[in-house]
């Protein structure tokens, strides 16, 4: 890396640490950002929290560790946008830009002349992910979802990416990671463009549990000391992540009251009830059953299910 990291003219000299605001392009918008420049030579590693703005967890620990680090202790450059999604946090939204109506994660890599979500993605297709040598997007339940900690590694555009982030998805203390081939979503843009990407899950339902952040912040420590940006020990880590495959997400093809029958985290049989979907009178609509046996990922924690949402995802656990 050169002694000087220049973003869109934001510079942060080596030794130098900067929070600051960014512009998207020409809009209104500014998102927040910290530009830590270590003292030494190394790594960059960008980190987003706040694609979705209700994904709170992610958030707060990317504005704590952004506060707390500083480059005296850093080898290389740390990047944080938090969050990357500010109109969606401030209006408390879920999933959805409230500007455009869209989805931020299924816009990349954006449009410089389209709608705020586009520009966004332009931005950081453009100006930052061609700076970093491996990427986290740290994500959680949305306001209306609950989760099990785990994390999705891209199995696109080649192994080499692949093994790379699947390495340090290992590092992680949670129980399951899923190796994704879609070619939607911030980290698997940046990971077909060459980056090695994460895409990691903690909490949801519109909380923002100490538990949860403290977690992350750790997953976060042990990514710095794996990548070699912090020379640390790692965490301790309770839990080394499985593959789940064979993925399920399963989506309701018309609107309903959403009674769901099982946790996350919950171990199911072929067959078992996951669920049923009402109408507003109580008349059973749908009874849903499990495919397959499985771990249950995430699910729908709202009543409200309008057509379209995904009401468990669920997949098999591999064994190694």
């Amino acid at each position: 890396m050169s002694d000087t990291m220049d973003i869109c003219g934001l510079k942060a000299e080596r030794g130098q640490k900067l929070q600051t605001y960014i512009p998207v392009l020409d809009s209104n918008t500014k998102i927040p950002i910290t530009i830590i420049n270590g003292q030494n030579d190394g790594p960059t590693l960008l980190i987003t929290a706040g694609i979705h703005g209700g994904e709170y967890p992610g958030i707060a620990a990317a504005i704590e560790i952004s506060q707390a680090i500083e480059p005296e202790v850093i080898s290389g450059c740390l990047i944080i946008i938090h969050p990357v999604n500010i109109r969606s946090f401030w209006e408390r939204s879920a999933f959805v830009t409230p500007d455009d109506g869209k989805n931020l994660n299924r816009e990349f890599p954006g449009d410089v002349n389209g709608t705020l979500s586009q520009k966004t993605a332009w931005l950081l297709s453009r100006h930052f992910f061609p700076l970093a040598d491996f990427y986290a997007d740290l994500h959680s339940g949305d306001i209306h979802e609950e989760l099990y900690p785990y994390v999705y590694y891209p199995g696109l555009p080649n192994s080499e990416i692949s093994a790379k982030a699947r390495e340090v998805a290992m590092v992680l203390d949670m129980k399951f990671m899923v190796r994704s081939t879609a070619t939607t979503g911030a980290y698997n843009y940046a990971a077909i463009s060459g980056v090695p990407s994460l895409l990691i899950e903690r909490g949801g339902s519109g909380l923002c549990r100490r538990e949860d952040i403290d977690a992350y912040k750790n997953d976060l420590h042990n990514i710095l000391c794996k990548l070699e940006l912090l020379c640390s020990p790692q965490q301790q880590q309770k839990h080394t992540p499985v593959d789940v495959t064979d993925v399920i997400y399963l989506e309701t093809d018309q609107a309903g009251c959403w009674f769901s029958s099982c946790r996350c985290g919950d171990k199911i049989k072929q067959g078992d009830k996951l669920g049923y979907l009402t109408d507003l009178f109580g008349n059973t609509i749908t009874v849903y059953n499990a495919e397959q046996d499985g771990i249950i990922l995430y699910q729908c924690s709202a009543l409200a299910a309008p057509k379209g949402t995904i009401l468990v995802t669920y997949g098999k656990v591999k064994n190694n």
